[in-house]
């Protein structure tokens, strides 16, 4: 079988690929990243690292992490990556720890970005991790790898941590196998999208420890053999029209981003209107990771047209890593946003596109959704009730997934591998529905919510809340909550504000929230609670973590806003 590495090994000698590194001003042919790669093997042979050995990789995304990763799979040893940082709520190193006890590290890769005192905390020893800043100058003094390590099909070369979004991170295995099937994946999508032309430039700031930056800023371009820039997050999020500026200047033809980050970030790329060198006529934008709403669609068409974008260049993708990444992408020349009226709780129709038609049956019954495309290569998806049974097209069920890129379970957990996968069958957890060949997605089932005999979903309700002037994109959750004295689920809507916000100033918040979410849903928020920035935690595809949150409010950790005008009367 062809590896990763067979196809790093060919494309390194037949084509001078540029990797581009602008947060570190350097670039690179994929040869020296190839030949720099051999020579870290060596180091980390020497230093005694073997075959199914599993080592972290707590990084930020940089030419040594790709380095790394090929210098890993150069020894068949088992590459993990992981969040390189925590957040105000989380305790990195109980995150280290967790990890750990999974897979048992036999090293632990870090950079610039982490202390010392994470390991100590962690109650790892000395010999467990270490400076890749220092392997790599004694790599740059040592002799290539040279020996032979065969890869078997079923080898696993990635643990991919799940995103924690419902729950503590679980380690997905990834054979190489599977990695290999998700690439020509990937590039029969892009071929497809492109009218038969391969990816010749790629670019990706995504973190390598989410399995689509993984997927698209490391290994789509070294199986292919295709130009390639590589940022930081938050090389993008300081300025994303520098971002969408040098992918002008490199004619990128494919890039990833997610919902959340679009909706926080679009608006800015109007700076660039005014440069008559912006030319984004070649690039493929897809969009995946969490649920698309329809407005980011459109903003996406209204904010990205003028710098020469096409319509038809806009894809939407859905998939996870249990999938190695993608199981549907669009397939049409432009993206279905499809207006639906629930028939009953369970089965939905079609409304008719006629203005007139729009205007009668819009409602509280009504819901307008993205296609989040067809089924990709050699992928079959069924929706499927409680029992197994496959549903009938605009009926709700959980999307489940059968592939070549399906992970065979977690590692080291065999029940949750069994409760996830039957007879080799992916259950996603996700609910959503087929209709005209292609799948819409509706809702986590652990996130839905049920409300005085509705579903309410809380993507839906937070779209509304964060079109708000005062709430930023992605700084809201909605939870819900049993109240014992009612027998009902209370709504409990978290939302980020400013800290200097007055007491007239958060009443005004609260009113407008409230009537806003009732106008746009007919839905009545229990509470409505004002907090300080960074309480809605996210995971590294920026996904709210949900059930997190809500763990917090139940134990009394969310950190509410004062009225400022108290907080100048108390000093």
């Amino acid at each position: 079988m062809k590896t990763i590495l067979t196809r790093l090994d060919e494309n390194a000698a037949q084509k001078t690929a540029d990797w581009h590194f602008p947060a570190e001003s350097s670039s690179f042919e994929l040869s020296a990243l190839r030949d720099q790669s051999l020579r870290l093997a060596s180091v980390l042979h020497a230093n005694g690292l073997k075959k199914g050995d599993r080592v972290a990789l707590m990084m930020t995304n940089s030419s040594s992490y790709v380095v790394a990763l090929l210098a890993i799979w150069r020894i068949n040893a088992i590459a993990v990556p992981l969040r390189p940082k925590g957040s105000r709520q989380t305790h990195y190193a109980d995150y280290v720890q967790h990890c750990n006890k999974i897979c048992d590290f036999s090293l632990m890769l870090f950079d610039d970005a982490i202390t010392s005192e994470v390991f100590q905390d962690s109650g790892l020893s000395q010999q467990q991790y270490a400076d890749i800043n220092i392997l790599m100058g004694t790599a740059d003094h040592t002799p290539a790898f040279d020996s032979e390590v065969k890869i078997a099909d079923t080898d696993i070369a990635v643990l991919q941590f799940s995103s924690g979004s419902t729950g503590s991170p679980k380690g997905v295995i990834v054979t190489h196998e599977m990695m290999m099937a998700q690439l020509q994946n990937i590039q029969y999508n892009h071929i497809g999208s492109r009218r038969g032309r391969p990816i010749e430039s790629l670019a990706s700031w995504m973190p390598f420890n989410h399995d689509m930056g993984l997927f698209i800023g490391v290994l789509a371009p070294v199986y292919t053999g295709c130009n390639n820039m590589v940022a930081p997050p938050a090389f993008y999020m300081r300025n994303p029209p520098r971002w969408f500026s040098l992918m002008s200047q490199r004619r990128v033809d494919m890039n990833f981003n997610t919902n959340s980050v679009l909706a926080s970030t679009l608006k800015t790329l109007q700076r660039l209107y005014k440069q008559d060198d912006i030319d984004l006529s070649e690039l493929h934008l897809y969009i995946g990771a969490e649920k698309v709403s329809p407005l980011i669609v459109r903003r996406c068409y209204e904010y990205l047209i003028p710098l020469g974008f096409k319509k038809e260049n806009l894809h939407i993708g859905y998939g996870m890593a249990e999938n190695t990444l993608g199981a549907t992408c669009t397939k049409t020349k432009t993206i279905s946003l499809t207006t639906f009226r629930f028939v009953n709780p369970n089965h939905l129709a079609p409304v008719e596109t006629s203005s007139e038609s729009l205007t009668r049956n819009t409602g509280k019954n009504t819901i307008e959704l993205v296609s989040i495309g067809a089924m990709d290569w050699r992928h079959n998806i069924t929706i499927q009730d409680k029992a197994g049974k496959s549903l009938p097209e605009l009926t709700l069920g959980e999307i489940a997934i059968a592939s070549p890129c399906v992970t065979p379970g977690y590692y080291r957990d065999t029940e949750k591998t069994k409760e996830k996968l039957i007879n080799g069958c992916l259950l996603t957890g996700d609910i959503g529905f087929m209709y005209n060949d292609e799948l819409y997605f509706y809702a986590r089932q652990d996130d839905m919510i049920n409300h005085a005999g509705r579903n309410v979903i809380p993507d839906d309700i937070e779209m509304i809340v964060e079109e708000l002037p005062f709430v930023r994109a992605g700084a809201s959750t909605l939870i819900g909550v049993d109240n014992p004295q009612t027998g009902c689920t209370d709504l409990i809507l978290l939302a980020e504000v400013s800290e200097r916000s007055t007491a007239y100033e958060l009443n005004e918040y609260r009113q407008t929230i409230q009537n806003t979410t009732y106008e746009a849903s007919n839905i009545i928020l229990t509470r409505i609670i004002l907090c300080q920035r960074g309480t809605v935690e996210k995971t590294s595809s920026g996904k709210k973590r949900r059930a997190v949150i809500r763990k917090r409010f139940m134990n009394n950790q969310i950190n509410i806003v004062r009225k400022h005008d108290e907080q100048r009367a108390a000093i």
